[in-house]
């Protein structure tokens, strides 16, 4: 009997994750849509995995200056879009992540992805996919047990 109720539990938070997943997707788009009505857009993300992850929204005038900005941080699907107007007014181009410091190193990291976006972009090139939590683990295991190749001594 046990082990049912268990299973119920484990359903109905697998259906409350996946609405509110779908709530903050929808929050998303919503945001999305109505920046990009009004001008560029420039996003930087960050994956977190198991620690907070974090998007990044810029909107952008015709000079690339930052007109309004919108940050989204968090762990759980509860997470919400914030203002950020912490670089209205700034170049993106010019921006310093190391500004955005204090909302944390997930943001710091979406604001330098959302400026190497832009810079790819205006470039002509296509902006990479970040890596993610998994990728930026197992090449930093592999780093660290690779072996090191010993430098040939100079006579």
């Amino acid at each position: 009997m046990t082990f049912w109720i268990f299973l119920a539990a484990l359903g109905a938070a697998w259906v409350l994750q996946s609405y509110l997943s779908f709530k903050q997707t929808q929050s998303f788009t919503k945001l999305f849509v109505a920046m990009r009505r009004r001008g560029r857009v420039a996003m930087g993300r960050f994956k977190g995995g198991i620690v907070q992850g974090a998007i990044v929204l810029f909107g952008i005038d015709a000079d690339g200056v930052i007109t309004e900005g919108h940050r989204l941080n968090g762990v759980t699907v509860m997470a919400r879009f914030r203002g950020f107007e912490d670089f209205t007014g700034q170049s993106i181009t010019d921006i310093d992540p190391a500004d955005a410091a204090h909302h944390g190193r997930q943001v710091r990291k979406a604001v330098e992805n959302a400026r190497e976006n832009y810079r790819i972009i205006t470039a002509g090139g296509q902006a990479p996919e970040p890596p993610s939590a998994l990728a930026r683990t197992v090449k930093k295991v592999r780093g660290t047990f690779r072996r090191r190749t010993p430098t040939p001594a100079t006579d």
